[in-house]
């Protein structure tokens, strides 16, 4: 790692405490191009980062230090391109239970759970079924993301969300405030059907038509 003069401030501080406590044990953490995994209590272990990384990881250890965090990257795999090893690296996943990979899971029809509604602690229920068998896992939100990709981290209840160029063709067209009145589109707020909504869905704009529907 390099070092700088950055001096962390109480939101880096506040940030980093929060997050590091919505883990639980084994959770893995994307950020500044690297993947950091919690290990035991107060110890982050950093997997895998790029060159991009030292600086970032070098803050952070700052942070980590103040808070009575231990940040270890002694064994850490230097990589060009941390998301591609991330995602090679979830699909060697297997069930602490059956030993079943986790990317032969039922992705689509993961079920979201509120653990903590204060803290906004999630966590991602997959389920595999094998001749009567049910096999469980919960696993942390980035996890899932890791195994499941973008399109269905991003979709709720059946609806996928908007890509940023359909929202501006709709805003060019003049349609979008129209698809709203009609429903045929949604702002996701933080309920939906008496559901808590997972936060990195709130805000976004969503096509109401299911995926079924459009297949």
């Amino acid at each position: 790692m390099i070092a700088d003069d950055w001096i962390p401030q109480e939101e880096d501080i506040n940030w980093t405490r929060e997050h590091y406590e919505k883990m639980s044990m084994g959770d893995t953490w994307g950020v500044a191009d690297a993947v950091l995994r919690k290990d035991e209590d107060n110890i982050l272990t950093v997997l895998k980062a790029s060159p991009a990384s030292l600086l970032p990881l070098e803050r952070i250890k700052k942070v980590c230090d103040l808070i009575g965090i231990d940040l270890v990257a002694d064994n850490a795999e230097l990589i060009q391109d941390p998301q591609a090893a991330a995602q090679a690296a979830a699909e060697e996943w297997t069930s602490p239970n059956t030993g079943i990979p986790l990317v032969n899971f039922d992705l689509e029809s993961a079920e979201w759970m509120l653990l903590e509604e204060e803290e906004e602690s999630w966590r991602v229920i997959i389920r595999h079924y094998d001749e009567g068998d049910t096999d469980e896992v919960a696993i942390s939100p980035m996890d899932y993301h890791l195994l499941a990709g973008d399109e269905l981290f991003f979709s709720w209840d059946g609806m996928q969300v908007l890509e940023r160029h359909e929202i501006i063709d709709m805003a060019d067209e003049g349609t979008i405030m129209r698809a709203l009145e009609d429903n045929t589109v949604v702002i996701m707020p933080t309920v939906w059907k008496e559901k808590t909504v997972p936060p990195h869905l709130r805000g976004l704009i969503f096509n109401t038509k299911s995926i079924e529907e459009e297949e």
